[in-house]
């Protein structure tokens, strides 16, 4: 019997449907087994700090699944030059910092998910959040960490609440508390990105996160 968690699908909204009918939303409930980072995943970091050098950061942006963020990014008013997708931000950062230092187990296991795929992955405390999980547009009442947002950003929303933008612009991604036991973990597709590159990123991170 298989007892590896499973990535589902969440909703989207009819009017963002509409306007992007290729836009996909997945999450999974993972456990998350302590807060020091994994020696095995802070190796497989290491390993895949060495992938990168600068020219091929630059060349990341030409690749299938950055090149897809950044289109999407232009489609939203974004500009990829100002705010640099996920996977571009995460590979120069650590170009800067000379390697993937390990930080600790949540954190690792976002940024794990990240490089080996290009697909970003947030994650937040699941005694917070309650699933399904979903994209709409932003409401009046919408102020995550009491910012105020543009009318009509993208929100990643639980059957509850609103939990983030759907890019924390200028930001890293928001993460669970690292105290917590059980971890939601979010992935979405923009159009141009397979569902299935989307359930790899979610089921790196759980893995990561239970792993040790």
């Amino acid at each position: 019997m298989n007892d590896e968690p499973t990535p589902q699908q969440g909703w989207v909204a009819d009017e963002i449907a509409a306007e992007f009918p290729e836009l996909r939303i997945a999450w999974l409930l993972s456990d998350c087994r302590g807060t020091r980072s994994d020696p095995g995943v802070a190796e497989r970091l290491a390993s895949l700090a060495s992938r990168f050098s600068g020219r091929q950061a630059v060349e990341l942006r030409q690749q299938q699944v950055p090149a897809a963020y950044r289109s999407f990014f232009r489609q939203l008013g974004i500009d990829p030059e100002q705010h640099p997708t996920p996977i571009e931000r995460a590979v120069v950062g650590r170009l800067l910092a000379g390697g993937n230092p390990p930080q600790d187990r949540v954190s690792d296991a976002l940024l794990l998910a990240l490089l080996e795929t290009s697909v970003e992955v947030v994650a937040f405390d699941a005694a917070l959040a309650t699933p399904p999980v979903g994209i709409r547009s932003s409401l009046s009442d919408d102020r995550p960490g009491g910012r105020e947002l543009a009318p009509g950003t993208l929100m990643i929303v639980d059957s509850r609440q609103s939990l983030a933008p759907l890019f924390a612009l200028g930001e890293g991604p928001p993460a669970a508390t690292a105290a917590g036991e059980r971890v939601l973990l979010v992935g979405v597709a923009v159009p141009g990105v397979s569902a299935l590159a989307v359930d790899e990123a979610l089921t790196i991170a759980a893995a990561a996160l239970g792993g040790g």
